[in-house]
């Protein structure tokens, strides 16, 4: 008998506030991303560097110079600079992109593993090099439903 298991994956967006310990962590960690994102942007640009070998090519670097950094996250840094690079080739080619590579303007980190963030206690703890922060979020709807219902209520 075969089993189908199937994941449900869901994005909720929510406002949420941080104390001072909070916001320098967090800001450690997107100076580190966005150093890291344009590091391999120029090298996917100059070399035509594909997602597997970014890996090869960044990742003893990248733990040397980050390593209280998840695991998690520079893998994210993998995936979004082929992403952007992707983009700026698509925008490139049909005369939309005027510069010679992606300029990083904004960054958004993914902690795509339960074990890097923890939801508990109206918070969101958060794994960084100062350890565990709290971001206190407010009440949503889409977040209480997604906490509190069955997965039909979507």
């Amino acid at each position: 008998m075969v089993e189908l298991f199937e994941t449900l994956t869901r994005t909720v967006a929510v406002e949420c506030c941080a104390n001072s310990y909070a916001r320098r962590a967090l800001g450690e960690v997107e100076r580190a991303y966005r150093e890291m994102l344009e590091d391999m942007i120029d090298c996917t640009v100059e070399h035509q560097a594909s997602q597997s070998t970014l890996p090869r090519v960044f990742y003893s670097r990248f733990r040397e110079r980050y390593p209280w950094l998840p695991v998690r996250v520079v893998k994210g840094a993998y995936r979004d600079s082929i992403r952007r690079v992707k983009s700026f080739r698509e925008l490139k080619k049909r005369g939309r992109a005027y510069a010679d590579k992606p300029e990083v303007r904004r960054v958004t980190i993914t902690y795509s593993d339960t074990r890097d963030w923890k939801l508990k206690d109206g918070a969101v703890k958060l794994k960084t090099n100062s350890g565990w922060v709290n971001l206190h979020y407010r009440g949503h709807r889409w977040l209480h439903r997604y906490l509190y219902s069955s997965c039909e209520a979507f």
